[in-house]
């Protein structure tokens, strides 16, 4: 899990250091989800574990600010 994170957070570095070029998006499941939440956010083991994300939710990360969170309207 600890090379899966390095891998996830070395990407996020690499797209921070573009980020004022482009947007970028980043579709993934919960274990991807929740290594990116740890990124923007500090995450005690418990929090980590039971974070998770909605079918089809989608999060807004935002380098200079906070996160911001929109879920998908349901029809």
């Amino acid at each position: 899990m600890l090379r899966l994170a390095q891998r996830i957070y070395n990407l996020l570095d690499e797209i921070k250091d573009k980020s004022d070029e482009k947007t970028y998006i980043l579709v993934a499941h919960n274990g991807i989800a929740r290594v990116v939440q740890s990124y923007f956010h500090d995450m005690t083991n418990e929090e980590f574990a039971a974070y998770g994300i909605q079918n089809c939710e989608i999060k807004r990360y935002d380098f200079l600010n906070e996160m911001i969170h929109s879920p998908v309207a349901k029809q």
